[in-house]
């Protein structure tokens, strides 16, 4: 068989021109010129370059008065030439050949009278090509060769066929003008038919039904979509049909064309249910399986019908080809999230990878339970692995963050849940509820439930992150779930989490480096990777110290502290343990204290003693003795070594007179400090933690609450808790028992109290000597708090006459502090320097 060579051209871009010329290049019997849809302007050119001995065919498309023209113009230049001209607005098709007597011309006649002769109505307008209905490509991401999609190909040729027989059986010749008026013989005509008129072309309806059983769900929607509706040969049609105005414009006028109303370019029900059979059989049939409307494959009910029926707009650009439609309705976008979570950056230790992909293995393995229930107080690192799982070729999961529909009404909690089922069951893509914030916003938790009830129904399966398990699985009704409520990170991934996320800032730190940033700051790890972007993009001049490791351990800082409540005082430590002045057995439980903190984690989970203690983790020391003595600096010493902050309870704060309110902000304030990393300060805590006394009215018993509630609290609290106080037998006897450690700060004697003045002296300021410091420690017998008092008021006075600190401005700020304190003053020997000297 010879080829024939096709030019197809167009006087204005056309989709007609690309599939004609689509399909002209897979026929065998045809050669297409350039292999491209043509310019008006190079058709001329072209022509004449191709032999004279070449059989040629020319195809134009546009409109008609510019398409004439050019047909005359090339027939007239070469005799051999056919030329086909498409209307692009209309459905015209005209054949032009400069010599009418050719038999190719006539053998087309007979095939086309042939055609018209087989149908009651002949009518120009009914002639057309195969190669003039539509025809759609899979994916957007087709570039060069546009990968057919058979089903769909085969619906479109269907409702060709059933359209062009609906309209072919409309009559022309009782005189209507349709789609304005309707004479009395058309009526008549109308009543008198019967059903068995009814026609389809079995044809293309045996090629739909024979394209749908082979089709595969992943390449193609259609079929994707009948399967998990469930849907029966008639409804698959219906859906179909439906389809039919997104797929053509034709089909929208032929529609408004069989409603009697062109306008009207949508199809009702009832006209639906006409072209497919019977009408109120078909819709008997519809109504007894109800598959399309309980997946909400519809925009409304349509319950009259005179209704127009159309697909949900969002399934319909699914169905042709938009595979992010789903994801962008309104009625579900509120419950989405389409970022991903944060945190799978940081992980990249083999067992966090396999991890990982068991929970999508589990979750995508039909085999398995439907549901996955992931519990613990570390959603973060649940969302991450699932995150981390889906980058190893696995499609994204759905996010779905449910409790943003709180306050919504019920029916449209419920109405987006079934869309978000049906979503991942078309799809296929794993899907992911986040419920770990239902506890935290009014009305979440009913909002969840009613999601969660009315999600299982669709049948789809799904992974819950949540807190407590109890409350979800009384949700999931008989379906199977599985509950993994074990750590989703060892204490060596966090470890590894927070090295990685160090080095994406440029910053090396060793194992135990790590190991003390992540207990200093508890981050989940989508904590540590925002700490990894702040460090690496903050200029360098946003902190005192330039290196990367300063600058990470900064970031992981601020992060902890985000959000904290202003129920106490933060307080960043500046003295060191060695600036405190104590006996050497005092200063072995300040560094045992330290000991204690830093190497929990080796005790409790290293060697097991975790175990062991479902409670009364923390560390809770209570520094007590007289006012000065250093109780709050070793507070803070201990606190620096440790590399973390003070939270000191502001009293003033957290003690309200409403009844409870206390309760809650203490509570509030151990919160944040287990959050943040930080320890806590309670200066003067016999005000606080005072005995509980006999309940003689109201008062005692709230107060005997508060008490035993800081009790229970403190006995909870797994970080570092330091307690004050002056007057130890104030303290309730429960709290002893509570008390890791009990440290008696007692006063200075003459060897300490030298030091004291040293250290609050610093050399730049002064001109004592040895036998003045040692005269001052002898003679003034004071504790560190004031003999700092006596140092800052002399460097004031000295600064005043502006000369350096002498035993004259220590002698007249001495007699202040002895007369502040009621006490009768000391004589200091002025001449001690200059005798020593």
């Amino acid at each position: 068989m010879s080829q024939i060579s096709i030019l197809v051209a167009t006087t204005s871009p056309d989709i007609k021109a690309e599939v004609i010329a689509t399909s002209v290049a897979k026929r065998p019997d045809m050669q297409l010129v350039e292999e491209r849809v043509l310019p008006a302007s190079d058709i001329e050119e072209i022509l004449n370059s191709l032999p004279g001995s070449r059989r040629c065919a020319l195809v134009l498309v546009g409109r008609p008065v510019k398409t004439s023209e050019l047909a005359q113009q090339f027939l007239a230049q070469r005799a051999d030439l056919v030329v086909l001209q498409v209307d692009i607005v209309g459905d015209n098709v005209h054949i032009g050949l400069r010599d009418p007597r050719l038999e190719a011309l006539l053998d087309t006649l007979h095939d086309l009278a042939e055609r018209i002769g087989t149908r009651s109505i002949k009518r120009t307008a009914r002639v057309q090509l195969e190669t003039d209905r539509p025809t759609i490509a899979s994916g957007a991401g087709e570039t060069n060769a546009s990968v057919q999609r058979p089903l769909l190909q085969a619906a479109i040729d269907w409702i060709h066929a059933v359209l062009r027989d609906a309209v072919d059986r409309v009559s022309e010749e009782n005189g209507d003008a349709h789609g304005f008026s309707l004479t009395r013989r058309t009526l008549l005509q109308l009543l008198d038919d019967e059903p068995e008129h009814l026609r389809s072309n079995h044809a293309t309806e045996t090629a739909l039904d024979r394209a749908l059983a082979v089709a595969e769900t992943k390449a193609e929607p259609l079929a994707a979509a009948a399967r998990t509706f469930g849907l029966q040969s008639l409804e698959f049609r219906l859906m179909v049909l439906t389809l039919a105005p997104e797929l053509d414009v034709r089909y929208q006028r032929c529609i408004g064309f069989l409603q009697d109303d062109l306008s009207r370019r949508s199809g009702t029900i009832g006209l639906y249910c006409s072209l497919l059979g019977t009408a109120p059989h078909v819709r008997e049939e519809l109504s007894h399986s109800g598959a399309l409307w309980r997946w909400l494959a519809f925009e409304s009910r349509a319950v009259f019908a005179d209704e127009p029926l159309r697909l949900d707009p969002f399934l319909t650009q699914w169905l042709l080809g938009d595979g992010t439609a789903l994801a962008y309705d309104s009625r579900v976008r509120r419950a989405l999230r389409l970022l991903p979570w944060r945190g799978a950056g940081v992980l990249d230790r083999c067992e966090e990878r396999a991890t990982a992909d068991g929970l999508l293995e589990k979750l995508c393995n039909s085999s398995e339970s439907r549901w996955v229930v992931l519990s613990g107080d570390d959603p973060a690192s649940w969302r991450a692995l699932l995150e981390l799982g889906a980058r190893d070729g696995r499609p994204a999961p759905i996010r779905v963050e449910p409790t943003h529909l709180a306050g919504v009404d019920t029916i449209d909690v419920e109405d987006c849940a079934r869309r978000i089922g049906r979503m991942a069951l078309l799809t296929g893509d794993p899907l992911v509820i986040d419920v770990t914030n239902s506890d935290g916003t009014d009305g979440a938790g009913e909002c969840v439930d009613h999601f969660l009830a009315a999600l299982d129904r669709t049948g789809c399966r799904a992974a819950v992150i949540c807190r407590d398990h109890a409350r979800i699985v009384r949700q999931l009704g008989s379906a199977g779930y599985d509950i993994v409520n074990t750590r989703p990170l060892s204490t060596a991934g966090r470890v590894a989490a927070v090295r990685a996320a160090a080095s994406g800032a440029n910053a090396y730190l060793t194992e135990e480096a790590a190991e003390g940033i992540s207990n200093r700051y508890p981050l989940s790890v989508d904590g540590l990777e925002h700490a990894m972007r702040i460090a690496a993009c903050c200029p360098t001049e946003s902190y005192h110290d330039d290196s990367p490791v300063r600058r990470f351990t900064a970031a992981c800082r601020q992060l902890a502290n985000e959000g904290l409540s202003n129920l106490a005082e933060r307080i960043e430590p500046v003295f060191r343990v060695e600036d405190v002045v104590l006996p050497p057995d005092r200063k072995g439980q300040l560094a045992e204290i330290v000991d204690h903190v830093r190497l929990a984690p080796k005790v409790f989970d290293g060697w097991k003693f975790g175990e062991q203690l479902p409670y009364g983790r923390g560390v809770s020391a209570l520094f007590f003795g007289p006012s000065g003595t250093g109780k709050t600096m070793a507070a803070m010493g201990i606190a620096r070594t440790l590399g973390v902050q003070l939270l000191r309870i502001d009293l003033s704060r957290i003690v309200s007179k409403y009844i409870g309110d206390t309760e809650k902000n203490i509570d509030r304030v151990f919160n944040d400090a287990q959050r943040s990393g930080s320890a806590i300060l309670i200066d003067e805590a016999d005000a606080l933690l005072g005995k509980r006394s006999e309940v003689k009215d109201a008062h005692d018993r709230y107060a005997n609450i508060e008490v035993a509630y800081v009790l229970q609290r403190m006995e909870a609290y797994e970080g570092l808790a330091i307690l004050t106080s002056n007057m130890r037998q104030n303290l309730d006897a429960a709290f002893l028992r509570r008390l890791r450690f009990i440290v008696d700060f007692p006063r200075p004697d003459a060897a300490a109290r030298e030091q004291i003045w040293r250290f609050c002296l610093p050399e730049e300021s002064h001109d004592l000597n040895d036998a003045a410091f040692r005269q001052l420690a002898r003679k003034i017998d004071l504790t560190g708090g004031h003999i700092r008092q006596i140092t800052l008021r002399a460097a004031f006075t000295a600064a005043a006459a502006d000369v350096r600190i002498s035993l004259v401005h220590i002698a007249t700020a001495a007699r202040a502090e002895f007369a502040k304190l009621g006490m009768p003053p000391v004589e200091i020997d002025l001449n001690v320097g200059r005798r020593a000297a």
